[in-house]
């Protein structure tokens, strides 16, 4: 049935000021938040009303878009396009445009469903009232699609197109059903509080009503819990850049999705991340594709959530006993009900299950390249999407669970409670919801007179009432078994779950490893460093004796432990400290093993690369190094070693005729390499005589053996002309002893310089006479001197 014209029309510009009110409320929202952004960024009027359309846009399921289309021109290809698109969603204000606009259309009016009234009248005037907001809000959407927002200026982007704005085809749909649900329900609910449902309805939905309003109850105190926490967090906690106040005004746009994961959180339900993608490219050389999923999780069961977030349960906990202990009061003490578990446990899926959907964040990227006209023409695409929020089967079984909880703990705890204390319980009373049960006001009634104290007015009827039921235990004796008994289930569960966060986090969490690790270094306890490192290392210098030199030469101190990254097992610890007076940062990374438990519950931090490694090179004729005194065999003139963290000290190694030098200190840190400066080698003293001697007695004994003006393997000839076939009864004599220059090469091979000054005389026979000849030298000479032996040996250069 259509609605009388007067009321379409009235309920059409209620529509209208609801849509108005709602922006009006964001504008202010969006404008003071701004005032505490960077001042290049605080907008304009036109800026935060595009933004309040936005935002109301997306409180009704809009999708955010952002399409980026560039044009150009590329080497080899006559024409370069590019198209990309981006989608938010966000069901953050779902819930809350909603709430917005039933509250202030209906309480402020004040309007009645009159008994006359049929159904189909009333969802006539609803249906006219969703179809002019959403009219409205589609002309909005359309209209403020822009280029320009906050600063935003595509013009300096020369080719390139920006379009953002909302989507209207979610928009529109959510927008219909969403406005027409919430007038339908108010205006069915404002008569008496109750949906007044047709006869057949009515009775099989009878059963359904209570509870509802005790998981309703649940939930909208879990909901306040954790909405007063995203504020306060917002508030007191570190924004860093952002500022204070714009952080608590995009707190107050996402206040309803914060408070639903918050509580969720604190019911145990995982908050769960989901990326996939895929990218592919086809060209002339060929085609290929990429695609990748990842998955990342926290919660109080899976970990990776502040320990703070661990007091939460005790929240939850509090809130289903006060809502048992009410649902109790409402029927017979005698009364068994869990025959009603099973309601209980699906109304609270039915609850939160919708919650846990809208309350995810997701987002959607679409786009593509293509080059043509050039010889590599190509095109390509890439998808994407990525959602974030809580996980469907943890809510699902979770929500059973403590739906459950309601009626068990109703069933078993309502008395025990109610006898150690009356009081809180008649406190109880006053919460909304069915009236007390007879019996259990003359109980609460008669456990008050005997306790001494003044019986509430409202009980005061029940004192007449016969109780069919044992009075409850008021003794002293009694009420304080039971307040430990709560105290310690408390303690036990709430406090016991915090204290487990509080020592798996500051205890044996990664944090703390870090800082033993690097206590171990100072301290010198090369056992317990070693104990602290993943897998199992040795090496000549992880011994105790190196690392107590280290700290001789210099010693690592000031140890800070920085901030902590950590997810999914692995962590990463940023740690300064000083060597020798001198500061250093690093980031230490760290895995848990969990094969290895502290006292078989908390996971043991192993620290990841936490050695560094040191690249020794020297020239060849050193065969060794001393690398925080120890010695370390080179191969081909280079060694690698695994060190302790901190100052390590290279030296060479000198041997009897070669001498070291070179190397020096250098500050290895964990998981880096470093190289000290090369080691070089030179002759020693007695190097140097022996190789001269050598080179001296070799010569002597050549000019002694020699009888040719050209002996083969001594380099000696006379300096002027002669024939070396007519010569005989040849003699050469040293006149003095030459001045002999020695050099180390970088082979390691020795080389003994110097200048030959000889005698010669011989006996010439070329034409049949003998005449005596003589003859000087004087010449240069190059010799190489092997010392490796045991016994240096020389060979002359070639001599010419």
């Amino acid at each position: 049935m259509r609605p009388d014209g007067a009321s379409a029309k009235a309920v059409a510009v209620g529509a209208l000021a609801a849509l108005g009110s709602q922006l009006g409320l964001l504008f202010v929202v969006l404008v003071v938040g701004a005032q505490f952004l960077p001042d290049d960024n605080t907008g304009t009027f036109g800026d935060w009303l595009l933004a309040s359309v936005w935002v109301a846009g997306l409180a009704l399921r809009g999708t955010l878009g952002l399409s980026l289309e560039e044009q150009g021109q590329s080497w080899g290809a006559e024409q370069v396009a590019g198209q990309g698109e981006i989608g938010l969603t966000l069901q953050l204000l779902l819930f809350t445009g909603t709430a917005l606009f039933a509250i202030w259309w209906f309480a402020r009016r004040g309007e009645r469903r009159l008994a006359a009234d049929t159904w189909a009248r009333v969802a006539g005037r609803s249906g006219t009232g969703a179809v002019v907001y959403a009219l409205a809000m589609t002309v909005l959407a359309s209209a403020t699609h822009a280029s320009a927002v906050f600063g935003m200026d595509t013009s300096e982007l020369e080719s390139t197109s920006v379009d953002l704005g909302l989507a209207l085809w979610p928009l529109v749909p959510y927008t219909l059903v969403l406005v027409f649900l919430a007038d339908l329900a108010a205006r069915a609910a404002v008569r008496r509080g109750d949906l007044a449902l047709p006869g057949p309805y009515a009775e099989r939905l009878r059963g359904w009503r209570e509870p509802f309003g005790a998981v309703g109850t649940v939930t909208v105190v879990l909901l306040a819990v954790g909405a007063l926490t995203a504020v306060g967090y917002a508030a007191l906690g570190d924004t860093g850049d952002l500022g204070a106040g714009a952080v608590v005004s995009l707190s107050l746009l996402t206040l309803v999705n914060a408070a639903v994961w918050l509580a969720g959180v604190g019911m145990g339900v995982t908050i769960g991340g989901t990326l996939d993608g895929a990218a592919g490219i086809d060209s002339f050389f060929g085609g290929g594709s990429t695609r990748a999923l990842e998955d990342s999780k926290s919660g109080l069961l899976t970990g990776g959530m502040p320990w703070g977030a661990y007091l939460l349960p005790a929240a939850v906990v509090l809130t289903v006993v006060v809502v048992a202990v009410r649902h109790a009061l409402a029927h017979d003490p005698r009364e068994r009900l869990l025959g009603a578990l099973w309601k209980f446990a699906v109304a609270m899926a039915v609850v939160w299950l919708p919650l846990s959907l809208v309350s995810t964040l997701s987002a959607t990227v679409d786009g593509d390249v293509s080059s043509g006209g050039g010889f590599g023409g190509a095109s390509g695409s890439a998808q994407g999407s990525v959602s974030v929020g809580l996980s469907f089967f943890g809510t699902l079984f979770l929500s059973l669970l403590w739906g459950a909880s309601v009626v068990v703990a109703a069933q078993f705890l309502a008395r025990p409670l109610l006898s150690a204390f009356p009081g809180a319980g008649a406190r109880v009373l006053r919460l909304p919801g069915r009236p007390v049960h007879p019996q259990w006001a003359a109980l609460l009634a008669d456990a008050a007179r005997r306790k001494g104290r003044a019986v509430p007015a409202r009980l005061e009827a029940a004192l007449t009432e016969p109780m069919a039921c044992p009075p409850l235990a008021t003794g002293a004796k009694w009420a304080r078994f039971t307040g430990v008994g709560l105290i310690a289930a408390v303690v036990l569960g709430g406090g016991g779950t915090a204290a487990w966060a509080v020592v798996e986090s500051q205890v044996y969490g990664p944090e703390r490893a870090a800082e033993d690790y690097f206590d171990a270094l100072a301290d010198g306890r090369a056992g317990d460093v070693l104990g602290l490192l993943e897998g199992s290392p040795s090496g000549p210098l992880l011994t105790q004796a190196v690392l107590d030199r280290q700290r001789e030469d210099a010693p690592l101190t000031d140890v800070r432990v920085g901030t902590v990254d950590e997810s999914d097992g692995a962590a990463g610890v940023t740690v300064t400290y000083k060597v020798d007076g001198e500061e250093y940062e690093t980031v230490l990374h760290l895995v848990a093993d969990d094969e290895d438990r502290h006292l078989g519950l908390w996971p043991r931090w192993k620290v990841l690369g936490g050695l560094g490694q040191v690249e020794v090179t020297a020239a060849s004729p050193l065969g060794k190094a001393q690398v925080n005194g120890v010695e370390v065999a080179l191969e081909d003139g280079t060694a690698e070693v695994v060190v302790f963290p901190g100052a390590v000290t290279v030296d060479g190694v000198s041997s009897r005729y070669v001498a070291a030098n070179g190397g020096g200190t250098v500050v290895v840190e964990p998981d880096e390499s470093e190289s000290a400066d090369e080691l070089r080698a030179g002759l020693t003293g007695k190097g140097e005589r022996a190789a001269q001697e050598a080179v001296l007695s070799e010569l002597a004994e050549c000019v002694e053996r020699s009888t040719s003006l050209e002996p083969g393997d001594c380099p000696i000839s006379p300096d002027g002309y002669y024939w070396e076939e007519d010569a005989e009864d040849v003699v050469w004599k040293q006149k003095s002893e030459p001045v002999l220059l020695t050099e180390l090469a970088d082979d390691g091979t020795v080389s003994v310089n110097g200048d030959l000054d000889l005698k010669v005389t011989w006996t010439d026979v070329g034409y049949d006479e003998e005449e005596k000849m003589e003859d000087t030298c004087t010449s240069s000479f190059s010799a190489t001197v092997d010392l490796s032996g045991a016994r240096p040996t020389v060979s002359f250069d070639e001599y010419y």
